[in-house]
């Protein structure tokens, strides 16, 4: 009887000394891992130098962005106006030349075949003043986005002098992101305020 209380005695120090090995062994794994978490965050740039402008919102709420589309639609408007206009007007000369060619109004062959070349040269024109509207059109929305980047881009600057953010970036370009670091509102305010202020 004393010798197994004795045994089990030695197998309880024993299993005791391995506890307490593994215990601090761990701790000290421990620390050097929360170690490398501190670098790795100290590493990290401050939490405030980097924000975010949702674009899609400052898009739909910049005045100027506003104005600068409608004065796009509006051209394109007038411009798609212009083109239905002179391809009404082709197809009803086109409709009148097949009523001549049916009826034989024509005084003769070579009469008809003059103004079929007149006709298919008018409708080749429609097709290149489709072609250089919508070049226009296209010149036109890049020039205005162009401003419209410019416009945000310098206001950022100036903005920036006084906040000092690393960073402000584009919400389209990152997944995910907290509501707190979005500085949308803030920007399309400031945007709208000195907008009117020039305008007035």
């Amino acid at each position: 009887m004393t010798k197994i209380s004795l045994i089990l005695n030695v197998i309880l120090i024993i299993a005791v000394g391995l506890l307490y090995y593994f215990h601090f062994e761990g701790k000290n794994e421990n620390t050097e891992s929360s170690e490398k978490v501190s670098k790795a965050i100290k590493a990290l740039p401050d939490s405030t130098s980097i924000v975010y402008i949702n674009t899609d919102t400052l898009l739909h709420k910049y005045k100027f962005y506003t104005e600068l589309e409608q004065k796009l639609l509006a051209k394109q408007k007038s411009l798609e106006n212009e083109l239905n206009a002179k391809a009404i007007a082709f197809d009803k000369e086109a409709a009148d030349f097949q009523r001549k060619v049916q009826n034989n109004s024509f005084l003769s062959q070579e009469s008809a075949s003059m103004q079929e070349q007149e006709l298919m040269k008018k409708q080749q024109n429609l097709y290149q003043l489709r072609e250089d509207l919508t070049k226009q059109l296209m010149e036109e929305s890049q020039s205005l986005e162009k401003q419209l980047l410019d416009t945000v881009v310098n206001f950022l600057k100036h903005y920036n002098k006084t906040k000092n953010y690393k960073y402000i970036l584009n919400s389209s370009s990152f997944l995910y992101s907290p509501d707190n670091y979005n500085i949308t509102e803030s920007i399309v305010t400031l945007l709208n305020n000195r907008y009117e202020t020039k305008k007035k």
